[in-house]
């Protein structure tokens, strides 16, 4: 009976043949929460930028820097800071970068200078890269395969609905408390995550069973996912002994998978870019042409609003194999809106920048998902991880093109007009991808 009830247990297999628990809801919920909030303060920056300009008395266009300071540390802290939760742990690593956002927005509050603004942005941006990988590999650890795809692309979302939430909240928080306001909420939010994290959420169990395999919290987890089960179970993985991988980023561009991946980082880079003028800049364009503060605040909120529905909408899509044209025909609708948005009477401008919203955020959590498939097992990870780190290469490059724009005078429309271009160059490459990189 004993040698039975220790008998070895296959993690994967333990936690893909059964309900999920409680605490691995807990933990899908914390990871919504961490990508809420990462939402939340990137746009707080683009959001405050028309209110700081004005209390300042300088230009909207002063602060290009500190708006690509939060992305360019987003991308330094995913390449460099986020790998590290494969050898300290995800659970460790969120409670780090959440005390690293919290704490730099915090002091953000206080500043005093556009410089100051990007020095702590930077610091934000790399707790925020820090985050968004971890967490996807925490909660994908945590749940069954059959319910991993559709649960990861809701909770990815979330980091659009918490855009879409600072465009209904911050309005209020601007009136009452200021600019600086939305930055102390800003920095108490994740400082509140990471010590939820810290006192109620277990680490990934299958990181444990790959890497410390004795760990004395295995026991304690497994009594938490499956009660039934005795704790002193061995468990076992495909993970449990991972050989040294011989791969590398530059497996990526052999001529085996050069094409895909060729593919792949071009569309990423032209909707990053796409969507990061808009988030930056929306709201300071919008006022250029006669939207109330308030009004412009919710524009923008229309297309984080957009990139929750569009990414809900794809994951229909994406689960029945039909992504691409989807995303063909999304794309080229989303040019549209962007090039004839001068002619958009005020009711059609509302709908338009919700598709665009689809069309950017949406497309990019469609996006997201296929990196995942178009590479085989053994180079899944590093495929995934460079096509983000390349794609923010575009939304770093965003807001400084977007305020050198504002710069030399053109217009709000001409501006989003010009974003059609782009728009098409990701409709172009959308029509090179090819069926058979989804089945690996």
């Amino acid at each position: 009976m004993a040698s039975s009830a220790r008998a070895a247990i296959d993690v994967s297999r333990l936690l893909d043949e059964r309900a999920i628990s409680p605490v691995q809801w807990l933990v899908v919920v914390l990871s919504a929460f961490v990508m809420l909030v990462d939402g939340y303060d990137v746009a707080v920056m683009s959001l405050s930028v028309p209110l700081v300009s004005r209390e300042w008395g300088i230009a909207p266009q002063r602060f290009s820097g500190a708006l690509s300071a939060v992305l360019l540390g987003l991308t330094v802290g995913a390449a460099f800071l986020a790998p590290w939760g494969d050898r300290v742990g995800r659970r460790t690593l969120l409670i780090v970068a959440m005390a690293l956002v919290g704490v730099t927005t915090v002091i953000t509050s206080d500043a005093g200078s556009p410089t100051q603004f990007m020095f702590w942005r930077f610091l934000t941006g790399l707790g925020l890269g820090m985050s968004i990988p971890n967490c996807n590999a925490w909660t994908a650890e945590f749940l069954p395969m059959r319910q991993r795809p559709t649960v990861l692309v809701i909770m990815n979302a979330a980091i659009n609905a918490g855009g879409f939430c600072a465009g209904f909240i911050l309005p209020v928080i601007f009136a009452r408390w200021g600019w600086r306001g939305a930055f102390l909420l800003g920095g108490a939010l994740p400082l509140a995550i990471g010590i939820a994290i810290l006192t109620a959420a277990p680490e990934s169990l299958k990181f444990l069973v790959a890497r410390r395999p004795h760990d004395p919290r295995i026991s304690g987890i497994l009594r938490r996912v499956a009660p039934e089960i005795d704790p002193a179970t061995r468990l076992t993985g495909s993970e449990a002994s991972p050989a040294p991988s011989r791969w590398s980023v530059a497996e990526l561009l052999t001529p085996l998978f050069r094409r895909r991946t060729l593919v792949l980082w071009g569309v990423v880079i032209a909707n990053l870019f796409t969507l990061y003028v808009l988030v930056s800049w929306l709201p300071t364009l919008l006022q250029s042409v006669g939207w109330t503060q308030e009004s412009a605040l919710r524009g923008a909120a229309m297309i984080q609003a957009g990139g929750v529905l569009g990414g809900l909408v794809l994951s229909v899509f994406l689960s029945r194999g039909a992504t691409v044209p989807a995303l063909l025909v999304l794309y080229v609708i989303t040019a549209a809106c962007l090039a004839l948005f001068r002619l958009a009477p005020p009711l059609v401008a509302w709908v338009a920048l919700l598709i665009m919203g689809a069309g950017t955020g949406g497309a990019q959590l469609a996006l997201n998902v296929l990196s995942t498939a178009y590479y085989p097992p053994t180079i899944k990870a590093t495929g995934m991880s460079w096509a983000g780190v390349i794609g923010n290469g575009g939304s770093f490059l965003a807001p400084v093109v977007g305020g050198w724009l504002i710069s030399l005078g053109f217009s709000a429309v001409n501006i989003l007009a010009m974003m059609a271009v782009p728009a098409l160059v990701c409709a172009f490459g959308v029509l090179f991808m090819r069926r058979e990189w989804q089945l690996n």
